[in-house]
């Protein structure tokens, strides 16, 4: 008779895994509580916990700080934490312009990072040496033995994708003939996957709303404007291969045209070029003295801060222009959010100081309501540690869901 059903040892690493998920969103935390969040017996997460302790894997911090409204009786609970120096993590990005790589704990603290300008002569062979160069080299520098480094993340943005040799097979981004390139001067293991979803879930907080795990929308903009998504905290794999396909989402019926998607469309509205595009065609020193006269009459000198002084500043045409771009952003903000039920968006790859996000929620507020307009925030991850999201990718696949276990 065929057995079925689940072997000890995968048990063992469930369990562990759901522990450590527990503590990740909540910790530092007693293992009473983690007993009560998994409901399970405190016995068993005792027993699990202390294998762990001895591991290396979690660590006691010490006693919970007493609630002087509600005073227990008995011992004190003892709160327990991941280690962030059992093991380390190696990431990479890769982007149109930069190969980004670094070295980070557990909990995304970088201990180590090199960059390197890249263009359209750039040979994949040179981006390759560059990884496998600088992934050897911050181990040795850090002291760091193979077995001590989860393995090697990278991100990739969609725009390489066709560059780097990476294709569709059955539906599903093949990174195979990349990683075993890597392979051969990286011994340990790799994991590759878009970067858009990856810096996604590097930049989870792992916030709870009223007691339930929220969903994030993770928004790259750009030439390219990308999507990921996190249901509950998990990075849905839905849009992992196709990020770039919001560009064809329609946000104005009657806006503009651009070949190969439909009018009024993403990539027509919203995206970085179709936006200088409408400044381009109304500026002058006529009809823009402001914004000319900040730019020297040259606009390549174009920037946020410059459009923002014209706007403070109420010149029409540029008033115009943002508050349109603002519109369309607001409609596709609602359509996300009534698609996902996001409780955040996170917008990335945009710098706006805080009097300027406060005019752009303002302007999303006016179309869609102040409840979506508070939703959005700026992405907290910094320009030079793009790589974090490979980090973030290989602790997810080689630790947590591995439960901490070699």
């Amino acid at each position: 008779m065929e057995k079925c059903g689940i072997s000890k040892l995968d048990l063992k690493r469930r369990n562990r895994m759901q522990i450590l998920r527990v503590i990740k969103e909540f910790g530092p935390i007693s293992r009473v509580d983690v007993a009560s969040e998994l409901h399970i017996t405190r016995a068993a997460v005792t027993i699990i916990t202390n294998e762990m302790i001895e591991e290396g894997v979690l660590v006691e911090i010490g006693e919970a700080p007493v609630n002087t409204e509600k005073l227990q009786k008995g011992r004190r609970k003892i709160l327990i934490s991941i280690n962030d120096n059992y093991k380390f993590a190696l990431g990479a990005y890769i982007s149109e312009t930069e190969v980004n790589i670094g070295l980070s704990t557990l909990n995304g603290a970088v201990l180590d990072k090199a960059s390197m300008i890249i263009d359209d002569k750039t040979m994949t062979k040179d981006i390759i040496s560059f990884i496998i160069s600088k992934s050897n080299e911050m181990m040795d520098n850090s002291c760091l033995k193979k077995d001590k480094v989860l393995g090697l993340g990278i991100g990739i943005v969609p725009a390489m994708w066709g560059r780097l040799k990476i294709f569709y097979k059955d539906g599903v981004l093949d990174f195979s003939s990349f990683i075993d390139k890597v392979s051969t001067g990286v011994d340990l293991e790799i994991k590759c996957g878009n970067a858009v979803g990856l810096l996604a879930l590097a930049s989870n907080d792992f916030e709870n709303y009223n007691g339930y795990q929220n969903n994030q929308v993770f928004i790259s903009y750009g030439n390219q404007i990308n999507i990921a998504v996190l249901n509950k905290n998990v990075l849905s794999p839905d849009y992992m291969s196709y990020t770039y396909m919001i560009e064809k989402a329609i946000v104005n019926p009657d806006g503009r045209q651009m070949e190969g998607y439909p009018d009024g469309s993403v990539k027509a509205e919203l995206s970085r070029t179709a936006f200088m595009n409408a400044i381009g065609e109304v500026f002058s020193k006529e009809k823009t003295p402001v914004l000319f006269e900040q730019t020297n009459g040259d606009k390549a000198n174009i920037t946020i801060d410059t459009l923002s002084n014209a706007v403070m500043r109420g010149e029409e045409p540029v008033v115009n222009i943002v508050n349109r771009f603002i519109a369309n952003f607001a409609v596709l903000l609602n359509n996300l959010s009534c698609m996902h039920f996001a409780q955040r968006f996170i917008l990335h790859n945009v710098e706006l100081s805080e009097r300027q996000l406060d005019y752009f929620r303002r302007g999303i507020a006016k179309h869609v309501g102040e409840d979506i307009a508070e939703r959005l925030i700026l992405s907290g991850i910094d320009k030079k540690n793009l790589f974090s999201g490979g980090c973030a990718l290989i602790i997810q696949e080689c630790f947590y869901f591995k439960g901490g276990m070699q």
